[in-house]
């Protein structure tokens, strides 16, 4: 192996943590500064509320500045997500956002030497592991950091760790009280993306920090060790993949790619970590295996040889079985491949990049993202844990149902044979794809509701049948499997459609399905009246694996990206502490950018999750609609979010929670419009790096720069506002008014207002009146109310009220202006879409309807012979 450069990690090391340490003390100096002037928000607030300590320098070559990340501090304790990102250029402050506790009515709570028991009793609540690994796979304690939590008015003493739930994706996040040792807070930091629009009480989970869940050495095979103190020239290798901007199977075929990395990101290529070079899909910055055992262990990894030559068959066709190798080898392309192009945007290693080996670069080491292929726990789903920097993201990718997949199979007696229910699985206990046939007989439960003990050994050998409502499905299951059942027939209470049952518990070892409320009525009736049937669960159907849908795999990794990006880089973008949480947002619009085609303009809307869901390309996908700035396929306006809401529980608890998946949309239905208004003055470039003052590439990096200025937690409007503030860094506000019109169209306008951000009510279909409170608004600063609007001079005195406009509005011309023969009127949307046109006689007609008009922005163009005039309308009914 060839050495490029010599003994130069040691010596970056060195001159970066001594960088680091003095232009820390110089950027406290200038924020301080900053805090204690007219300008900062500070003026009535408590000298010791504006103490903070710098946590994160991100030199930012896009923003011609530093992001500085800074954290509250009260008596040397952190203050639980207080924060503030700082954009630094030439000793001013640019950009501060922040979210300080500044006022407090007392502080509570001193250290305790219960510490450790209070970590042992939470962590048996959350039955969890009472270890973790560190990043060589060893077996710790769990440690924990005391913070102030914000309650009540006051500052309480907690102590805040992690804990990973047993045989499960789930980690928690928790604060317990110094006092007692009782929960302050807690939160499920793996981001559930249930990518199917068939899901029964689901809880969409939140972002936030993660303990890795394996250490660094968990597959040696297929490596070779090298010296660490050098940069070396990359192995070579090949790689048979479905590569960007292809989305999927359905999209389009696969490609040879070989060495497709970037040497600026990935300085010593995909599979070295400056340690090991290994011939397996593992490297320095994602480790591809498949978890079928549901483990979060390495299964299997396909090994390229010593030529490291990936180059595996694929049938879609076939049973999964048949194309491993492929499948997670496409996963661990995306992965890198996503590390790279997103490296060059600034997702870097002082940003809080996933990478094992940092080379010197500043930033925390040890935490390349874990992407495991045809996870085990569940299917139609895919997920992404974070984790906080020097601690590995966990990306789990499952199979996907086809639609009309059989999974009830009747034996006897002979009238049942022909049936043929659909049926819907369950996400807890053993998956039937690919495992053993259950056949039994049909039995019911006593009692019949399964939620309390069923007498034991009264169902040995049967498969129950049993009503889905009354408790938690994975409940009903253990109750029935406790009772000799080999496996549970649960039928809807009010629908025929059957759905996926949510749930998690490790120590259900039989399979559940969900029928229909009429085919479970039917078994019920059948089995009170003595006539007993027989079935098999089994299923025979292909599904389709997320780890060839690069559109999931560079959405969930996209989660990573929003989550290290905002804020602390850790439980900042929590649906807990704000109920408009974004990030669904954010990870459909990098897919999206990833996946646009040579060609691709505003015209052609985008659907999300087509393969995976089994539609065509141009199906409707998984979202409330189409993403596209036509109004007449996507209206959602910032006001839709009210209401965005759905069930779910924790640990146990029935709760009422924010829709984040569809609150999301909404965002990145903002952003998508913002894309093409960037193609529409700087040019379209399908793949983002061919050209950096394309449109395209513009405005990734507006969205990558506003995600490192905005502040922990943020609102949509905190969002739209980084976003404004990093336009304003780096072109001095060139964009400002089209940045405006756009997010106005869909209502986050001027006075658009977030209201109370409380996510989180106790109880199934509660109001949650938090998420129910937003305002949305479509005007733009005075100053760019005249953006796209141009009069002619003969047309001055002309107007159009009233407006903003509900159902018509009238077009006043002066006297003495001549508005003889036909004048046209139309009305276009803000996008250039024309969406009415009328004729008229303005002597005798001066009123227009506006019935079909959705709320929203439009321009009003009046023309004849002697009237060019055009006026801008706010629709708002």
């Amino acid at each position: 192996m060839k050495k490029i450069r010599l003994s130069v990690k040691f010596l970056l090391l060195c001159s970066f943590f001594g960088f680091g340490a003095v232009s820390a003390q110089k950027y406290e100096q200038v924020i301080k500064d900053y805090v204690n002037s007219e300008k900062g928000s500070f003026q009535r607030v408590d000298e010791k509320l504006k103490v903070f300590k710098v946590i994160n320098v991100d030199p930012s070559t896009s923003l011609k500045g530093e992001v500085v990340g800074i954290q509250q501090t009260v008596n040397g304790i952190p203050v639980f997500g207080s924060s503030a990102n700082v954009l630094v250029r030439e000793g001013k402050v640019l950009s501060f956002a922040d979210t300080f506790v500044k006022n407090i009515a007392g502080i509570r709570g001193s250290e305790s030497s219960k510490k450790d028991t209070f970590i042992a009793e939470t962590a048996k609540k959350f039955n969890g592991l009472q270890t973790v690994k560190n990043s060589e796979g060893k077996e710790e304690p769990i440690k924990a950091n005391a913070v102030y939590f914000a309650k009540g008015g006051d500052l309480l003493l907690g102590y805040q760790f992690y804990i990973e739930e047993k045989a499960t994706s789930n980690v928690w996040n928790v604060v317990v009280s110094t006092e007692d040792g009782s929960v302050l807070y807690q939160e499920n930091t793996t981001l559930s993306c249930d990518f199917h629009t068939d899901a029964f009480e689901q809880l969409p989970q939140s972002l936030s920090p993660a303990i890795q869940p394996a250490g660094a050495p968990l597959n040696t095979a297929g490596v070779s060790q090298q010296q660490t103190n050098f940069v070396l020239a990359p192995d070579n290798a090949s790689y048979n993949v479905f590569a960007f901007p292809v989305e999927a199977p359905t999209f389009g075929g696969r490609t040879l790619l070989t060495n497709p990395w970037d040497l600026t990101a990935s300085p010593e290529g995909w599979h070295s970590d400056g340690t090991n070079h290994y011939t397996i899909t593992r490297g320095n910055n994602a480790f591809a295996y498949t978890d079928e055992a549901n483990t979060n262990a390495p299964q299997f990894s396909p090994d390229g040889g010593a030529a490291r030559a990936f180059d595996f068959p694929v049938d879609v066709t076939l049973m999964q079985q048949n194309y491993t190798s492929a499948a997670v080898t496409n996963l661990f392309y995306v992965s890198n491949k996503m590390h790279d192009v997103f490296y060059k945007f600034g997702f870097t290693e002082t940003a809080r990049n996933y990478q094992k080996n940092n080379f010197g670069k500043g930033g925390t080491e040890n935490d390349p993202v874990l992407a495991e292929s045809r996870d085990g726990s569940g299917l139609n789903n895919a997920n992404f844990n974070p984790g906080v920097d020097g601690t590995s993201g966990r990306m789990q990718m499952y199979l996907f149902v086809p639609n009309g997949a059989r999974y009830l199979y009747y034996n006897a007696p002979t009238n049942y044979v022909a049936r043929t229910p659909a049926a819907g699985t369950a996400n807890f206990g053993p998956q039937l794809i690919g495992g053993t046939p259950v056949t039994g007989d049909l039995a019911l439960s006593v009692p019949a509701d399964a939620c309390t003990a069923v007498t034991a050994g009264s169902l040995t050998g049967k498969i129950a049948v049993v009503n889905a409502a009354g408790c938690n499905f994975s409940v009903k299951t253990k109750n029935l499997q406790n009772a000799g059942a080999v496996g549970v027939i649960q039928y809807h209470p009010s629908s025929d459609q059957p759905v996926g049952l949510g749930g998690t518990d490790n120590t259900v070892t039989i399979p559940t399905i969900m029928v229909g409320k009429s085919e479970g009525q039917f078994l019920v009736n059948d089995l009170n009246n003595g006539i007993v049937g027989n079935a098999t669960l089994k299923t025979e159907a292909v599904y389709r694996d997320a780890s060839l849908d690069n559109g999931i795999i560079s959405h969930e990794y996209g989660h990573g990206i929003s989550n290290r990006l905002t804020g602390t880089g850790s439980s900042c973008l929590s649906y807990f502490t704000s109920n408009e949480q974004m990030g669904e947002g954010w990870s459909d619009f990098f897919a999206l950018m990833l996946t646009t085609k040579p060609g691709d303009n505003a015209s052609i809307a985008r659907g999300v999750g087509t393969f995976s869901s089994g539609e065509t390309t141009t199906g409707a996908g998984i979202r409330p609609a189409k993403y596209s700035p036509d109004f007449a396929i996507n209206n959602y306006t910032y006001g839709r979010t009210n209401g965005m809401k759905v069930n779910g529980s924790i640990s146990g608890i029935a709760v009422t929670v924010p829709d984040v998946h569809s609150i999301g949309f909404i965002w990145a239905s903002m952003l998508w419009d913002l894309n093409w208004k960037y193609v529409e003055k700087y040019g379209y470039s399908s793949d983002v790096l061919a050209d950096p003052n394309s449109g395209s590439a513009k405005v990734l990096q507006l969205v990558m720069d506003a995600l490192k200025l905005q502040q922990c937690n943020p609102t949509f409007a905190q969002g739209r506002d980084a976003i404004l503030a990093a336009d304003q860094a780096t072109t001095n506000g060139e964009n400002k008014c089209m940045i405006w019109s756009v997010f106005a169209k869909r209502g986050l306008g001027v006075n658009a207002s977030a209201g109370t951000l409380n996510g989180l009510v106790i109880g199934a279909n509660q109001p949650l009146p938090d998420i129910n409170d937003q305002v949305e608004d479509f005007t733009v600063p005075a100053e760019c109310a005249n953006l796209a609007v141009k009069e002619a001079s003969v047309s001055k005195g002309i107007s159009i009220y009233p407006n903003p406009v509900k159902s018509e509005f009238t077009i006043r011309i002066p006297d003495g202006m001549n508005a003889s023969g036909i004048t046209t009127v139309s009305i276009y949307d803000f996008t250039g879409k024309l969406m009415t046109t009328e004729n008229i006689n303005l002597n005798k007609h001066t009123k227009i309807s506006a019935d079909k008009l959705i709320n929203g922005v439009y321009i009003v163009k009046i023309k004849n012979n002697a009237i060019d005039y055009s006026q801008k309308i706010i629709v708002s009914k």
